[in-house]
């Protein structure tokens, strides 16, 4: 029994010796703690520094960061944070403060085993979600009449819908007739009322985009295709489209038969439960596409017309009986078509006199000799060419005419409408100090008079485009002045050779046949290039030499969707450059760059935008130019990052957009003078936005603190 217990007091005598030494450790080995700590807390810095590049990444892809990505972010700042140092309080500075030593050492060792599972955990893969694309659900539905006429349609597209029998449905009709409007209302009814789960739409036009197309119907499903190879994209959206949900797909603008497997949207054998809506111009369309259900939608009757051309000119029971009679004839003159009714009507809004109408009438009267046998469509253009004719603002009008440059159906951003048009000289200067910011808001005011117009379509976050039919009256309008390329097809470059008065050109594709190109480009104004390609791309200096007068050049490595990974080019910027004295804004994207010093001798630039381009360094030369008034520096990488240095010597900025990792890895003072408006982030979620401040000093650190 005796020798029992002596076992049991042995036992429990090395139990607590163990666990005195162990909790003298923290105090004993207080060094090594630290050490231990500060090494795990190193691979810790490395995880963490990884991860935020992904997040920059994603946030320049616009993804939405994930929840648990950030959280992981903030807990390990606050352990990285942590301080190690070692207090000294005890006996007048001489020892050791035992005390704080065993808490402190107790605590390192547990926030190291946190460290330690933080690493552990940090294989998160994606960071980002792709956001949402809006579906129809979002389509706004203002300006739609439910006209009389349109009532039957309206019914008769929606018993084809939501007959199980029919899997395609076409509804066709000549352009301006109103089918995109009926469409998108139709599929907004039908997502309301819950007969489909989804409805989504994408416009397909004259030349059709597949991987856009996908991507169009792959967003509102929140489908990501960004990962997949082209040849697993179809798939992937087909099996996604035939998951069992009710979908309609609205294919707007289809000209011709498209490849239904290329794209990845399911065959009539094997739909269920998705359904197509077509809208054409062409019954022939419908007919190759194998539509069960075709309706046609015709021009409106005269008193739908009547209706629609009062809701655009403001007129009423109480205008004059004279305008309201001059009103009738004219309205009649539009043959029914809606785009005709709106646009005249828009142009006539707040006419009080009756010579005005008069004068309207009997242009409208005139016949245009516009090539084609349709009466009503060279009433159209007759319609729309007097809009433009009759336009004040002479601003709108040059407006007008650069919208066209755009491809079909493209959607145009203020930024780059309001980039492009003071480039050009489109407006007025108000005097010689003018400013960019009452320069912007004279082309955004002209925006929305075409807008008002029916000239342009307001588009969502601010954006704009042209009806189709518009836009092919704008283009008879310029009289080949104004040209789309793609540089792969031999007709569209033999058509740019023969050019002789091209001020606008737009080009898609490989940049050796445009840059090698013998075109005359002695008046072009704008050049806008969009180059599909990898690798290595030199310009001759014949090239800079053709288009010495050119007053806006946009070049720019193809993206072809939101997430997409976009490798750079080395662009070679040759001496030549040096001969384009007339050059007001440079745009360049995903570029290797190198060494652009050369772009020092441009002193006329007022605009220059370099978005995720790597190079040397940010010339100094810049800040010589007295006429620079916007810069912008979107998730650019220096060689050597001297761009606070040249930003601060840059005394006629206006207006600063210097977004990415270079804001962060220099901390350094700067006097921003006299800037409308400025955005300086490091390219996550910490952003300032400034508008109207002078003379403030800011001071920048990693974690983007200002102070005044």
């Amino acid at each position: 029994m005796e020798g029992i217990a002596s076992d049991l007091a042995k036992s429990n005598l090395e139990k607590l010796i163990n666990a005195m030494l162990e909790q003298s450790r923290y105090i004993c080995c207080f060094t090594c703690i630290t050490e231990d700590f500060e090494k795990e807390r190193e691979l810790l810095i490395a995880k963490k520094e990884t991860l935020e590049e992904n997040v920059r990444v994603a946030n320049r892809r616009s993804d939405n960061i994930r929840r648990d990505v950030t959280l992981w972010l903030r807990q390990a700042t606050k352990l990285i944070e942590e301080d190690t140092k070692t207090k000294v309080k005890c006996f007048f500075g001489w020892l050791p403060n035992c005390k704080w030593q065993y808490s402190r050492g107790k605590d390192l060792e547990s926030k190291r085993e946190e460290i330690k599972r933080l690493v552990m955990e940090c294989n998160f893969g994606n960071v980002g979600i792709t956001r949402d694309i809006p579906d129809i659900e979002y389509y706004s539905s203002q300006n739609y009449i439910s006209f009389e006429s349109r009532k039957l349609k309206f019914e008769q597209l929606f018993n084809a819908l939501t007959d199980d029998n029919n899997y395609m449905i076409g509804l066709q009709g000549m352009g301006g007739t109103g089918k995109t409007t009926l469409a998108k209302e139709m599929g907004k009814d039908l997502k309301t009322t819950k007969v489909f789960d989804q409805v989504i739409d994408t416009t397909v036009s004259n030349t059709p985009d597949t991987k856009k197309i996908q991507d169009d119907i792959a967003g509102p499903l929140g489908l990501s295709l960004k990962d997949y190879t082209p040849s697993e994209r179809p798939r992937r959206l087909w099996d996604r489209l035939t998951n069992g949900e009710k979908i309609l797909v609205i294919l707007d603008d289809v000209w011709g038969d498209i490849n239904f497997e290329e794209i990845g949207i399911p065959f009539k054998d094997n739909h269920k439960p998705c359904k197509i809506l077509v809208t054409t111009r062409n019954m022939s369309t419908c007919n190759k596409m194998g539509c069960e259900k075709i309706i046609q939608l015709e021009i409106l009757p005269e008193e739908d017309g009547w209706v629609l051309f009062q809701k655009h000119s403001g007129l009423s029971g109480s205008s004059s009986k004279s305008i309201l009679e001059k009103g009738r004839k004219i309205c009649k003159e539009c043959k029914g078509m809606p785009i005709a009714i709106a646009v005249i009507a828009g142009s006539l809004k707040g006419q009080q006199r009756v010579e005005e109408w008069d004068v309207a009438l009997k242009s409208l009267q005139r016949s245009m000799p516009i090539s084609g046998d349709d009466e009503n469509l060279r009433k159209v253009y007759t319609c729309l060419k007097y809009s433009y004719d009759n336009m004040k603002n002479k601003t709108a009008k040059k407006l007008f005419l650069l919208c066209c440059v755009f491809g079909e159906d493209e959607e145009i951003s203020d930024e780059l409408l309001v980039r492009l048009a003071i480039g050009a000289g489109l407006i007025e200067k108000i005097d010689d100090d003018y400013s960019y910011d009452a320069c912007r808001k004279e082309v955004i005011a002209a925006k929305y008079k075409l807008i008002d117009s029916c000239l342009l379509l307001n588009c969502e976050f601010g954006s704009a485009k042209m009806h189709d039919l518009v836009r092919e009256v704008a283009l008879s309008i310029a009289n080949k002045e104004i040209l789309e390329v793609n540089t792969s097809n031999k007709n569209e470059m033999t058509m740019l050779e023969k050019g002789k008065n091209i001020k606008y050109l737009l080009c898609e594709g490989k940049s050796m046949n445009l840059f090698s190109s013998q075109f005359d480009g002695s008046k072009l104004d704008i050049l806008i290039v969009y180059l599909r390609e990898n690798g290595y791309v030199e310009v001759p200096n014949s090239f800079f030499e053709n288009i010495a007068g050119l007053r806006v050049l946009y070049l720019s490595k193809i993206t072809y969707a939101l997430g997409d990974e976009c490798e750079k080019v080395t662009l070679s910027l040759v001496q030549s450059i040096q001969s384009m004295t007339n050059i007001r804004s440079l745009y360049l994207e995903e570029f290797i760059l190198g060494d652009i010093s050369i772009l020092g001798i441009l002193q006329g630039l007022e605009t220059l935008e370099l978005v995720r381009c790597a190079m040397d360094e940010l010339p100094r030369e810049i800040s010589k130019w007295g006429k620079l008034k916007l810069l912008k520096l979107i998730h650019c990488d220096f060689e050597r990052n001297n761009a606070y240095e040249v930003i601060e010597r840059c005394t006629s900025l206006e207006e600063l957009q210097f977004i990415g990792e270079a804001v962060s890895k220099m901390c350094h003072n700067v006097k921003l003078s006299n800037y409308q408006s400025f955005c300086i982030s490091d390219g996550l979620a910490i952003t300032f936005r400034g508008r109207g401040m002078k003379g403030i000093h800011w001071i920048f650190s990693w974690q983007m603190k200002f102070f005044l």
